[in-house]
């Protein structure tokens, strides 16, 4: 039973992902907008710009539009995305694939250790404001992550750039190693990478750790109030007992689904951190593809986001039973 449900939820995952690679390639490909436009646009401005020029290569990319049975292109397109060929990027003409696998290990390392950091952050901070619950403390700092968490993301990023980087100078501007460094795994390169990556988690780590703590105050307010939890003080268990493995655990578990989740969801938010810092990652390349209406680029990005957060759900649905046995799965 356990097996046929397990193989009912990877094909609802695998079916979701083709669903929206197929929209998603639909409304790009037949859009009216395409590289062309941008770069026939910077021609214009040049003093080396001719109408039969300008001609010439509109005719060129319109030859990389699709032409024919949309049915048939989509069936193309997802095909080669199967054997993992995403196409040449319409501007550079170099494969999709090298350039994301260029961008996505930057990306993967600032928005893991955000999240680790706002997560182990927030649950802490989070199951002390629910013991200390209707005190000044709790007050305190609920409004404190109430204004944190309404904050824009790209909000704190640019304040954060412009007081620490360029008013007071303790961090990098932008970038995400010092030019001075050889690349390699040497100290001094290490010690670089973390250096400029301090503003980007920081960013990133403050837009999540508001809710982090405020749903683990609330979960362990929640929890305070059950049956079996009273039922241990008055056994006599010892208040750090009853935190940890009562209180805490039962608390946590309701935020490991949005655990697994937010780290498909954050590469999307990785793009207004990426751009503000001139961070090298999947969101900066993003920004990038969009304002030079570079398709194949823009959806070989979309289709890395969507996979993440899919199978992120999928893991979350996977998981979730064997860090709390009473919830049964094939039933």
């Amino acid at each position: 039973m356990r097996s046929l449900w397990l193989i009912r939820r990877v094909a609802m995952a695998f079916i979701t992902v083709l669903v929206t690679i197929i929209i998603s390639w639909a409304l790009m490909e037949y859009s009216p907008e395409s590289p062309a436009n941008t770069l026939l646009n910077n021609l214009r401005v040049t003093e080396y710009s001719n109408p039969r020029l300008l001609i010439e290569m509109e005719q060129y990319l319109n030859t990389l539009r699709p032409h024919g049975n949309p049915v048939v292109n989509a069936l193309e397109y997802i095909w080669q995305i199967l054997h993992g060929n995403m196409g040449l990027d319409v501007i550079s003409q170099i494969p999709v694939t090298k350039i994301i696998a260029t961008a996505i290990p930057w990306t993967i390392f600032i928005v893991s250790t955000s999240l680790l950091i706002s997560f182990v952050i927030g649950i802490r901070v989070g199951q002390f404001m629910g013991y200390k619950r209707g005190t000044k403390s709790d007050s305190t700092l609920t409004m404190l992550f109430t204004v944190i968490r309404s904050i824009p993301i790209y909000i704190s990023g640019a304040l954060l750039l412009f007081i620490l980087g360029y008013q007071m100078r303790l961090f990098p501007s932008g970038g995400a190693y010092s030019a001075t460094v050889q690349v390699g795994l040497n100290l001094p390169f290490i010690e670089s990478v973390l250096y400029h990556s301090i503003l980007p988690i920081a960013t990133l780590t403050l837009a999540n750790l508001g809710g982090w703590a405020l749903h683990m105050r609330a979960n362990t307010i929640y929890t305070l109030g059950e049956d079996y939890v009273t039922y241990a003080e008055l056994r006599g268990i010892t208040s750090r007992q009853i935190e940890t493995k009562y209180v805490g655990r039962n608390a946590l578990l309701p935020l490991y689904t949005s655990l697994v989740i937010a780290i498909g969801f954050s590469f999307g938010g990785s793009v207004f951190v990426e751009q503000i810092f001139s961070y090298p990652g999947i969101g900066n390349l993003l920004y990038y593809s969009i304002t030079n209406n570079d398709y194949t680029l823009e959806m070989g990005i979309f289709i890395i986001l969507i996979t993440a957060v899919v199978i992120g759900v999928l893991l979350a649905d996977l998981t979730y039973s064997l860090i709390d046995p009473r919830v049964k799965t094939g039933d």
